[in-house]
């Protein structure tokens, strides 16, 4: 008697520690990579963005647990450092170390076509929230840029908004990247397709320590071109970028009788905590292409969970990461944890989802095929920005209510 219970009670031990066996390898994990800038000028987007990568796979695991499936999501985060280089090493370090195929990330333009050709011959499937650039959009690639349009809209938006207001012409200051130069390029052929007049351009360095040159320059352009007629300036610059420029240009005498434009960057209050910045774009009639505040059922809910996570707003375009990473598990949650089958079955996933923002679909390059913009300028108190009309990508038509 007493061996038989000794047996049973062996049995039961060996079943109960394989059960527990059972139950652990039958939690699958799925790695899902980051590659974002965590230092540099934009690192306070890339540790946003990764907030809201991260709330997005709490979520996710949360109601896959609800739903009783065996599926779990982790990250996998490396640092670009903001360079085309760094993206291709976070990317690499991330893909090797892990075994993660689908990566949220990189931000910018450069970093993503640093990271393409490893991509590419891989079998790694790249979801960027933030790259814009025309230098991005290539067919049959394993990049996908979802939420946030490429850039040709945002020219056409600018193009009009030139003409509406009477510009003859413009001088553009630019960085020299995918990004500035395909935006440069790209406005100056919708500006002129237009009746728009002469359109000259200063490129300078990604984060420059001095931007002197290039301002000087800029307005010795200001200056020529207002000889035949009215001339504006049209600012392609990051944040950190254009706070060196107005550091100059608001004592320049040139740039101080234009008016002036810039991308959806310095639709920012930060610039306007600086009194004299924001005197000198007031003064400036300054406008700004960037998003509107419209927002799906879902945009109210990931504002409110990412504050209550993480004690303080999202940042700038930080939901875009939160949409991008939701698109990218539930593509891998349908395919599997395989690039190829990923990749093969991303645009149907994207296409049928809808974000905090703004309903995802994609073009035959893989990038977001829907864009709609508000139009900003300095609001009466100065210290924020109003919405002042809007741009409809889809009808190409310019809304503007000065």
């Amino acid at each position: 008697m007493r061996s038989r219970l000794i047996a049973i009670f062996a049995l039961a031990a060996l079943l109960i520690a394989s059960g527990i066996t059972v139950a652990q390898e039958d939690t699958v994990t799925y790695m899902l990579g980051v590659a974002q800038p965590f230092t540099g000028p934009l690192g306070s987007f890339g540790t946003d963005f990764t907030k809201g990568i991260e709330l997005a796979v709490k979520q996710m695991n949360a109601q896959l647990e609800a739903a009783g499936s065996n599926i779990r999501f982790e990250m996998a985060s490396a640092d670009t450092e903001g360079t085309p280089d760094g993206a291709a090493k976070a990317v690499q370090t991330i893909v090797q170390t892990t075994g993660a195929s689908v990566i949220v990330g990189p931000l910018t333009t450069s970093e993503v076509l640093g990271v393409k050709q490893f991509a590419d011959e891989n079998d790694v499937v790249i979801v960027a929230p933030a790259s814009s650039g025309a230098a991005g959009g290539i067919p049959g690639d394993n990049i996908f840029r979802v939420m946030y349009p490429p850039d040709n809209f945002a020219a056409k938006a600018f193009a009009q908004i030139a003409t509406t207001r009477g510009y003859q012409n413009v001088a553009i200051l630019h960085m020299d990247d995918p990004f500035g130069n395909g935006l440069a390029t790209q406005f100056q052929a919708d500006f002129q397709a237009l009746g728009g007049g002469e359109v000259t351009t200063v490129k300078y360095a990604p984060d420059p320590a001095d931007i002197t040159s290039e301002v000087t320059r800029l307005s010795a352009d200001v200056s020529q071109l207002s000889g035949s007629g009215s001339t504006a300036v049209l600012c392609i610059c990051f944040l950190s970028d254009a706070q060196k420029v107005l550091q100059i240009a608001q004592v320049d005498p040139t740039l101080t009788t234009v008016e002036w434009m810039g991308i959806e960057n310095l639709a920012n209050p930060e610039l306007l905590a600086d009194a004299n910045f924001s005197a000198f774009l007031k003064n400036a009639n300054f406008v700004s292409v960037s998003f509107t505040d419209n927002q799906t059922p879902l945009g109210k809910d990931f504002v409110d969970s990412f504050t209550a996570e993480y004690g303080s707003a999202p940042g700038p375009f930080t939901n875009y990461a939160f949409d991008a990473a939701n698109i990218a598990m539930l593509s891998m949650l349908a395919a599997g944890n395989d690039g190829a089958a990923v990749k093969s079955l991303f645009p149907f996933v994207s296409d049928h989802y809808i974000g905090t923002a703004v309903q995802a679909y994609l073009d035959e390059n893989g990038d977001q095929a829907i864009a709609f913009y508000g139009i900003y300028k300095v609001a009466d108190n100065g210290t924020e920005f109003a919405l002042v009309g809007t741009y409809d990508g889809s009808a190409d038509k310019l809304t503007l209510e000065e």
